[in-house]
């Protein structure tokens, strides 16, 4: 049993080429147990973590892999070690929520759930599938696909943000989808957030450059914040439900207050006039949009219900009197599948 889990992170590793000892560390009490690691190296599967490339597969890791019918090979191209590193999050992050990383063509993306990595696209021979398109991959969840972006304080540009939207449109079809959004990843909340709305050097008027930034405000699409860790596997597991926002909010709240459609809040209180929001799934700009509208309907209170991680970050930004919190229990998922029905801890 443990050689049967040690192959499977053998995999993960030799799928991501190289892994950050930062993301190891992340994942030691799920994914990347210490035990495993010590195995894996005990049998000179894997080589110890270098300051630069991180963890790695040897050359026989490799061939374990091929003998049991999974054909990756040892790559010596490690120029873009840093950027391996983002992936590599990114995946395992996907990983540790149940997700499966190990799509290879678009096409997957039409038959079943999973996460399509941009590098296993570019790795294709003869095909230009991605171009210029900046994306770290693409996931698939329900009948929603997602344009995953890895993001941190001065970073590279996007390059021309409609071929961007354009290419997620064009998945979205293909794979029978309705609903696409952007799925901006990071080291933490703040670190994305920084990315997004932090000062960054003037790009000419002439260029079709953008800044992450300006990229993230002109999207029409829907943009959730997702950081790799054990608080984004929670946020995945919740987006892996279908309609997670209805029932949650059932579980939550139940019948007695109202919905109001109007406003793009969950619920409002009967008795004071408080509109609350669900904020589990890091839409930012659904706080925005929303604040906006109950606040021309006149409502004196937007209550933001995430988890204490999110809270913690979002009331940096969102302060009384006008907007406040609510802290979701850990054990939300565990109640939305029972259907069980909760007043808001506020």
């Amino acid at each position: 049993m443990a050689m049967r889990n040690a192959k499977e992170v053998a995999r993960l590793i030799g799928w991501c080429r190289n892994v950050g000892d930062a993301c190891v560390q992340r994942y030691a009490g799920s994914v990347f147990r210490t035990s495993l690691m010590e195995e894996l190296q005990k049998e000179k599967l894997l080589k110890a973590c270098d300051p630069v490339y991180g963890w790695r597969l040897t050359r026989k890791g490799y061939r374990l892999l091929q003998d049991s019918g999974i054909p990756l090979q040892p790559d010596a191209h490690t120029q873009r070690v840093g950027r391996r590193f983002e992936h590599a999050e990114i995946t395992a992050t996907m990983y540790a929520a149940g997700i499966y990383p190990y799509l290879t063509a678009i096409e997957e993306l039409r038959s079943r759930d999973g996460y399509l990595p941009a590098f296993a696209l570019r790795a294709r021979r003869g095909q230009q599938v991605l171009g210029n398109n900046q994306i770290a991959g693409l996931l698939r969840l329900q009948d929603t696909v997602y344009a995953v972006y890895y993001v941190s304080p001065g970073m590279d540009r996007v390059v021309n943000p409609a071929r961007e939207t354009d290419f997620l449109q064009g998945v979205c079809t293909g794979a029978g989808c309705t609903c696409g959004a952007l799925l901006f990843c990071g080291a933490d909340y703040t670190a994305i957030h920084t990315a997004l709305h932090g000062s960054s050097k003037a790009v000419s008027a002439r260029s079709r450059c953008v800044s992450y930034g300006r990229f993230y405000r002109m999207a029409q699409e829907p943009c959730l914040y997702l950081p790799c860790s054990m608080q984004g596997v929670r946020q995945l597991h919740i987006l892996k439900h279908p309609d997670y926002r209805t029932k949650m909010c059932r579980a939550l709240w139940g019948f007695g207050g109202k919905m109001d459609s109007g406003t793009g809040a969950d619920w409002i209180a009967p008795k004071d006039h408080t509109a609350f929001l669900l904020v589990a799934d890091m839409d930012i700009r659904k706080i925005e949009e929303t604040a906006h509208q109950i606040r021309r309907k006149g409502y004196q209170r937007l209550v933001l219900a995430g988890f204490q991680e999110q809270n913690r970050f979002l009331k940096q930004y969102y302060r009384p009197p006008f907007y406040s919190s609510a802290t979701l229990s850990n054990d939300i998922l565990d109640r939305l599948k029972d259907g069980e029905r909760h007043a808001p801890p506020v």
